[in-house]
């Protein structure tokens, strides 16, 4: 059980505790304090309780590592609606890559970002596998382009039978490294979705880029030999994705249609 109860030393009997969490946080009237229940060890150690008590009297243990800084009081300050929306906006599918490796330190910063992404119930059993072998990259994509010419999918087979025989690499686009994600929660997802943003946006600040690899994911997702056998994945894959150096630049951001929206003509 991550949180373990209340420091009364420094608590001053703010309630905030109760605001975030009404579950396992009560008012004990007669000894006029807050107490924390968890009888049946059913919290989800998200860690609300925690990161709202300003006088950090919330006892816990074994749920990673707390970060504070000043803005977190208010991330608007961070960075303004214009400047995300030139990032965001700017964000592009990369198919072009530098036959170069990403460190090591590097991958573990996409990582360490991703594992702030929310999930549902603060479930957190989302699992990576990362391929960076080249021979090993390059089987999974022949494989996968094989799977699908056996499909018969007039949209990709007859291209894919010409790419095959030019050697040309039309799943991965010889990407360094190859991230699939996977477990065995069927709400990964839609997990693995908001994960996998969170990452191809913090690997743009790093000046790597990264593409959605629908394809592959398809493929490992219904057939369990070649997840098993060339990946070593047992359970479901959610979502593929590959990274690296980019090769290509663009200078210009392409158009997109409006969202269609009913209800915002009714607003001020």
């Amino acid at each position: 059980m991550p949180i373990l109860g209340i420091d009364y030393e420094k608590c001053n009997n703010c309630q905030i505790c109760y605001n975030a969490c009404t579950r396992y946080f009560r008012r004990d009237k007669e000894q006029n304090k807050m107490v924390f229940e968890d009888p049946n060890n059913l919290c989800d150690s998200c860690g609300r309780c925690i990161a709202m008590c300003k006088l950090d009297a919330i006892m816990y243990e074994n749920i990673g590592e707390i970060l504070t800084f000043e803005e977190v009081q208010d991330p608007s300050t961070l960075i303004s609606y214009e400047s995300m929306h030139k990032f965001m906006s700017a964000k592009r599918s990369i198919r072009g890559f530098k036959k170069k490796k990403v460190p090591k330190a590097v991958l573990e910063k996409v990582l360490d970002t991703m594992k702030y992404a929310p999930t549902g119930a603060n479930i957190r059993t989302l699992r990576c596998t990362i391929i960076s072998d080249e021979d090993k990259i390059k089987k999974l994509s022949e494989v996968v382009m094989d799977a699908i010419i056996a499909s018969s999918n007039p949209r990709y087979s007859e291209n894919f039978i010409k790419a095959k025989k030019r050697g040309i690499d039309t799943i991965f686009y010889n990407a360094p490294h190859v991230m699939i994600f996977h477990s065995s929660n069927p709400g990964d997802a839609m997990n693995s979705t908001i994960a996998l943003t969170y990452g191809m946006l913090c690997a743009q600040t790093l000046g790597l880029g990264t593409c959605w690899i629908g394809l592959a994911h398809g493929v490992l997702s219904s057939n369990k030999e070649i997840r098993e056998k060339i990946t070593g994945i047992h359970g479901n894959v959610w979502g593929v994705i590959i990274i690296g150096y980019p090769t290509q630049i663009y200078y210009r951001v392409p158009p997109r249609p409006a969202i269609k929206t009913k209800g915002l003509d009714n607003l001020e």
